[in-house]
């Protein structure tokens, strides 16, 4: 009997020691499911109902009909285009000036440590301060850019950047570049920074230029990183929404009305439900793209 009992108290020490691990990370994991998983699953529950924000207590179930209303919905399926131009036009901008940059702020020069500080100005400003600034700038009356195109001669006239469609969608994404991609080129030259010396001495020793010498030993290192950067960006920028309502409200018309935009514009329309389904879509959407590119392209790539 002695030899039961304390071989119980012996479980009961066990199985106190194994659960106080989980004991401290309960409060967490209670939090994490009150302000992550129960708004998610309310999102879904939304997306399946007729609710607005003027009625949201008579909500009515009504299935799958929001969804099959977005497959009829022309705005909503232009919308779908205009998210992946979005993403593509912006992302891709960012990588090709934050790549050279972060190149240029790797290198030994007087006043690095200001340049690589300043740099950052444009991403910490608010979106909402950039987007006015750059609806300043390009203004068709008064905008420094119309001024200085004049002044080359390069304009006889006064051009209304934002009322046409596509100099819209250059005028936001310009902005979205100039405002994102210091944080892509801080990133890459952390990546840079952990390349060891020793790497470009032995292929200087082995005759490599200043190309080759990036192709074989940079390139590889800061792959990963790239990669890294590109679908963050991307899940980011399809979110995005601060600088194309604020300079063109979507517009002109619906011409750059991006699946955000559009779920945004609903919301402000009270159609909570119908808003929600929109935004459900796009996280569908986002989380098949991450699964492909992480399993699929950039597997292959770092193979």
């Amino acid at each position: 009997m002695p030899g039961r009992a304390a071989a119980q108290a012996g479980r009961a020490r066990r199985i106190r020691s194994g659960a106080f691990p989980y004991a401290l990370i309960l409060p967490m994991a209670i939090l994490m499911a009150g302000i992550s998983f129960y708004p998610t699953l309310y999102a879904l529950y939304l997306s399946l109902t007729n609710a607005s924000l003027l009625r949201l207590d008579r909500a009515l179930f009504i299935g799958l009909g929001n969804f099959r209303r977005m497959l009829a919905d022309p705005i909503y399926l232009d919308a779908l285009w205009r998210t992946l131009r979005w993403d593509l036009v912006v992302v891709g901008s960012e990588l090709l000036v934050a790549i050279p940059m972060a190149l240029f702020l790797n290198l030994s020069f007087r006043g690095r440590g200001l340049l690589r500080s300043a740099i950052l100005v444009p991403y910490i400003l608010p979106p909402a301060v950039t987007a006015l600034i750059w609806v300043y700038m390009l203004d068709g009356n008064f905008g420094i850019v119309n001024d200085l195109l004049l002044r080359l001669g390069l304009i006889d006239h006064g051009i209304a950047w934002l009322s046409d469609p596509l100099g819209a969608f250059g005028a936001v994404s310009s902005a979205m570049v100039w405002s994102g991609q210091p944080l892509m080129t801080i990133v890459i030259l952390a990546a840079l920074q952990a390349i060891p010396d020793t790497l470009y001495e032995a292929a200087s020793i082995d005759g490599a230029g200043a190309w080759r010498r990036f192709v074989h030993v940079t390139w590889p290192h800061i792959l990963p990183t790239v990669l890294f950067l590109t679908l963050m960006r991307m899940i980011w920028m399809s979110n995005h929404i601060d600088m194309i309502f604020i300079m063109t409200g979507g517009g002109p018309g619906f011409s750059n009305y991006t699946m955000s935009v559009y779920s945004f514009v609903q919301t402000t329309r009270f159609n909570i439900g119908y808003a929600t389904a929109i935004a459900v879509s796009l996280a569908a959407v986002l989380m098949l793209a991450s699964l492909f590119y992480v399993r699929h392209l950039a597997r292959k790539i770092l193979a």
